[in-house]
């Protein structure tokens, strides 16, 4: 089993890296699966309990992580059919299908059965559905999100139609800054900004919003540090408190990382594995850059 697991991750890093130039259905179908399952056996085995098996559980987080990628890869087709229809309200269950998959994902690196926790995130608003024992809900702010949307808030305008139409916060600017570095849009953790001139296009709002999707592939980094932060928890009172309202969202460490390698050595903007999937999903291959 850890020949396997290895030979999957050296698999995973080589086509995330030496993916061609171009894409298709199949993949991004590939690299959403590959990923999941890769993240999903490294998390289960971190979260692994004494007495549970490496090998069974490697397994389990493998093909929960390839069922949840499976199910954001659709995700993103969806919010592919809703650009191609100009259909607001095919973002929302976009949204919602992506929430699924990147929940089965978190459970699977978490070493949790696939059924037993829920979530969707609403800009830095985390709201999860525990299904285990008996249903609950529960309100999480993430801080990463928390801090940036505060920035982006302080220097923008709210799009509040916008943002109500697709469950994203979405903001809008006239920044000099958008045509210094030749872009019309760029996503920040929790929020999403457009050239003014450019807001309405749903083409532009669909790129960032896959942006958005790809920072919720690395959610499954988060549960690599569950067993330090309960650790952090059950030796301070006051931290279990806070944190009980607190979800730590360290996927955009990941994700930061990745897209600044991917960025390091091209010569064309859509040589990036990140902007060549956004681009792909909401059909700005050839029109303005977008960040």
């Amino acid at each position: 089993m850890k020949k396997i697991l290895a030979f999957s991750f050296i698999f995973s890093c080589s086509f995330f890296f030496g993916q061609a130039r171009s894409t298709s259905s199949s993949k991004e179908l590939l690299y959403n699966v590959s990923i999941g399952s890769v993240i999903g056996a490294i998390g289960a085995v971190i979260n692994k309990k004494p007495e549970q098996k490496f090998g069974k559980i490697a397994l389990k987080g493998f093909y929960q992580g390839a069922l949840g990628g499976y199910v954001t890869f659709e995700s993103k087709r969806l919010l592919q059919i809703a650009e191609q229809n100009q259909d607001w309200k095919l973002l929302w269950c976009a949204k919602i299908v992506n929430a699924g998959g990147i929940s089965i994902k978190e459970n699977a690196s978490a070493n949790r059965d696939f059924w037993e926790k829920w979530h969707i995130n609403i800009g830095f608003n985390r709201i999860e559905f525990e299904t285990k024992e008996k249903f609950s809900v529960n309100y999480k702010v993430m801080p990463v999100a928390l801090i940036y949307t505060i920035g982006v808030a302080s220097q923008t305008k709210f799009e509040l139609g916008k943002s109500l139409k697709s469950g994203e916060f979405i903001f809008s600017s006239s920044s000099e800054r958008f045509n210094e570095t030749y872009s019309s849009g760029v996503t920040f953790p929790g929020a999403i900004v457009l050239y003014s001139p450019y807001k309405n296009d749903f083409s532009l709002l669909s790129h960032e919003i896959i942006h958005n999707y790809q920072a919720n592939d690395f959610s499954q980094f988060d549960a690599f540090f569950y067993k330090p932060l309960s650790y952090i928890n059950n030796s301070s009172e006051t931290l279990k408190k806070i944190n009980k309202y607190v979800y730590y969202d360290f996927r955009y460490l990941p994700q930061l990382f990745l897209y600044k390698i991917e960025n390091s050595n091209i010569t064309y903007y859509y040589e990036n594995i990140f902007e060549r999937e956004a681009g792909y999903y909401s059909n700005t291959f050839n029109t303005y850059l977008v960040k």
